[in-house]
């Protein structure tokens, strides 16, 4: 086993461009042992004056960080002129793998876990923007918020990570006047063109993950880069989640888009305010605790990752990702974009059963030039996928992509019992954003042209079946996919015939056949073996 100082390296977790990162220990007396996330400059990069300031930035404003929502940072230092940081190393996903995850397997986020989930990462910016340096505020700034730095672990917990970018307000810049970092699509209006930011950037990076958790799909994310640029500086309003997702109640609508503002001084003031308007949408979206249990989510999405077998992996799979978008600020009509050489998308990769992911707190090697996730998988193979994608391909369509969060209207089938209530409302289509068309760079192709907005369409009055299963069970709605339902779920069915399967592996199956009319409700509980 190789020594790095102190450190006992035990193998590798991410490799970047500028950096990598291992899973190392901490030895100390009577046979103690730390287990960290040890982040090292590379080799060939020591000697770059540019490079080691950023490194030594990201030490010294994580090192001020102490809170359960952040990944802590333990020790910095130098071993024969290479620079390190040592980390927590957490046990668990980030949430762009989660969404995949749930995909793939049918399974639903849920509106309430999305809310939990965007307010403890406020909790954590809110605490960071508030951190002071010599009695007065420091202004510190992630710039970075994304599905890539927010980890779930297999206890449930969400952290934010890589504040490799962050900034303090008034700090020297590192990078070329005028270049802004980060992933575009997460990137406020302000940080994209390049001008001063403060805590108010974060709060709009926060509220696209929070609008496309809820909608189940991309905000801005385009084809190019250029047509992703020219969407998120669109003068044109936002549509809101409930027009991709019905199960979206107003408040949250309101309060996502309150986020979105594309003026600094009409958006969420800080992450405060952003903080406890989720707090209190997290508890009225909750029918249950279940609702809000990431860490049976996260036990049911990997089971193989708290099995002891799972711990002592097959050869790691490395999965290389692009740091983030690098562009040169600019009018918005004369958009100039350096070429992202290293972003890549591929399809992806077929569902596998994984081991632990040491999710490290470097896990976005981002400031340094790059980033891998390090998955023990028996036998995989390893896939690239794109940084700025939260999901594996965008389109120029903001509802190209579909994410697994959203709320698919389900179909459902013993007797039903008709529940008699108010006809409920039928949520209108919102116009999506037309997305205008930057000037592209020269000799480069010019983008393709926006999709065309969503005719708007009457929608019927919808029906409600209201499922009640105890704990819980697996729910397929006229011979779709099935998904998980705990406790209860209530179901937005258009008028008409309906079929619906319930089973439980060990319990047995149940169904049920059913006509609905127009803003019928009524109630559904099969019964099954506990």
């Amino acid at each position: 086993m190789r020594t790095f100082g102190k450190y006992r390296l035990v193998e590798p977790v991410a490799s970047g461009g500028m950096a990598e990162v291992w899973r190392a220990e901490a030895p100390g007396a009577e046979g103690f042992v730390k287990e960290v996330a040890l982040k090292l400059i590379r080799g060939d990069h020591d000697a770059r004056g540019d490079f080691v300031r950023m490194f030594v930035q990201e030490a010294r404003l994580a090192s001020r960080l102490s809170h359960a929502n952040i990944v802590q940072v333990f020790d910095f230092d130098q071993v024969d002129g290479r620079y390190y940081i040592a980390m927590e190393l957490v046990r668990g996903r980030t949430l762009r793998e989660v969404v995949d995850r749930c995909r793939e397997q049918g399974a639903r986020l849920g509106l309430a876990r999305a809310v939990h989930v965007c307010a403890e990462v406020a909790r954590a910016l809110a605490y960071a923007h508030r951190l002071e340096e010599g009695g007065a505020p420091a202004g510190l700034v992630h710039r970075d918020v994304s599905p890539q730095n927010v980890l779930v672990s297999f206890e449930g917990e969400v952290k934010l990570t890589d504040f490799g970018i962050a900034r303090a307000l008034g700090a020297s810049e590192v990078t070329a006047p005028g270049t802004v970092k980060g992933k575009l699509a997460y990137m406020a209006p302000e940080q994209a063109r390049g001008e001063p930011v403060d805590g108010r950037a974060d709060v709009f990076a926060l509220g696209v993950v929070l609008w496309e958790l809820c909608a189940g799909r991309r905000l801005f994310a385009r084809d190019t880069d250029a047509a992703t640029l020219a969407a998120l500086l669109s003068p044109e309003p936002l549509s809101p989640p409930s027009a991709w997702n019905e199960a979206v109640p107003p408040r949250l609508d309101e309060v996502a888009l309150a986020a979105l503002e594309r003026d600094p001084a009409r958006r969420t003031a800080s992450a405060d305010a952003f903080a406890e308007a989720l707090a209190g949408l997290r508890l009225e979206l909750a029918e249950g605790h279940e609702d809000l249990d990431l860490r049976a989510l996260m036990r049911r999405l990997w089971p193989e990752g708290i099995t002891p077998a799972a711990r002592a992996p097959a050869a790691p799979t490395l999965v290389r990702e692009a740091a983030g978008t690098a562009v040169r600020a600019a009018p918005p009509a004369q958009v100039a974009l350096e070429d992202l050489s290293t972003r890549t998308a591929l399809p992806p990769a077929p569902r596998r059963r994984l081991g632990v992911l040491l999710t490290a707190a470097a896990l976005a090697v981002a400031a340094v030039g790059g980033a891998a996730v390090w998955r023990g998988a028996r036998g995989a193979t390893a896939h690239a996928t794109a940084t700025e994608a939260v999901t594996a391909n965008a389109t120029a369509s903001p509802s190209a992509t579909p994410m697994s969060t959203a709320t698919a209207t389900p179909t459902p089938t013993a007797t039903a019992t008709a529940m008699p209530t108010a006809t409920p409302t039928a949520t209108p289509t919102a116009t999506p954003t037309a997305t205008p068309t930057a000037t592209p760079t020269a000799g480069r192709p010019e983008a393709p042209p926006p999709a065309p907005p969503r005719p708007k369409v009457a929608r019927a009055t919808p029906a409600v079946l209201e499922v009640h299963v105890s704990p819980w069970a697996m729910l397929s709605v006229d011979g779709g996919p099935a998904e998980e339902v705990v406790v209860r779920r209530d179901l937005k069915l258009l008028p008409g015939q309906h079929t619906l399967r319930v089973e439980r592996p060990g319990a047995g199956t149940a169904e049920l056949e059913l006509s609905l009319g127009a803003g019928e409700r009524r109630r559904w509980a099969p019964r099954l073996k506990r």
